[in-house]
Formats: structure tokens, C-alpha cells, sequence
């Protein structure tokens, strides 16, 4: 079984939330986060944590090194991104 369909196989076994800060909806372990946020990541972002995930480190609860460090890089860059949204743009009448 390849990688993508492990992931589609994998059911809500687990309490386990989208990793974006204050997302609520509940997403399927072997999934990072939910549809909306996980798209509203950069592509070359969602590619490196993808090619980071290993199938089952989610039942085994051993992320690889590689992919905690690419998991923190997607929170600073999420975090970048609402403290950006979160100021008008300099000019702006909004």
C-alpha cells in the first residue's frame, strides 16, 4: 500500500485536531490538519511535510525528526501569516 492510500484508509481511531492554531475540527490521525488549512499551507510546505510523514509514526508516536522540525516550520509560518493578516497593509483605508 502506498503512502497516499494508507492515509485515505485511516479512519478517526483517535481524538485528533487540525495542528492549525485554533481549529477545532476534529481530522483523522495520519492527516496534519483539516481540508481548509491544510490547502491554506504553501505547496512547497505541504510537500516537505508530506515527504517527512511516515506511514504509522502516528499510531507509534514517533514522528521522525525530520518531520517535527518541518511541523514547527509550518506553525512559524502559519503564525507569520495571521500576525500579517491580523495588520492592514500599510496605506490601506481597511
Amino acid at each position: 500500500m502506498n503512502k497516499v492510500q494508507y492515509v485515505r484508509s485511516q479512519g478517526q481511531f483517535q481524538d485528533h485536531g487540525c495542528h492549525w492554531p485554533g481549529c477545532t475540527r476534529q481530522v483523522p490521525p495520519a492527516k496534519w490538519g483539516c481540508t481548509p488549512h491544510w490547502f491554506a499551507l504553501p505547496k512547497d510546505l505541504r510537500d516537505r511535510i508530506w515527504k517527512a510523514y511516515v506511514p504509522g509514526q502516528e499510531i507509534a508516536k514517533n514522528p521522525s525528526p525530520a518531520y517535527l522540525a518541518v511541523a514547527n516550520e509550518a506553525q512559524q509560518w502559519i503564525r507569520e501569516f495571521l500576525e500579517r493578516k491580523a495588520v492592514p497593509a500599510q496605506g490601506s483605508l481597511l
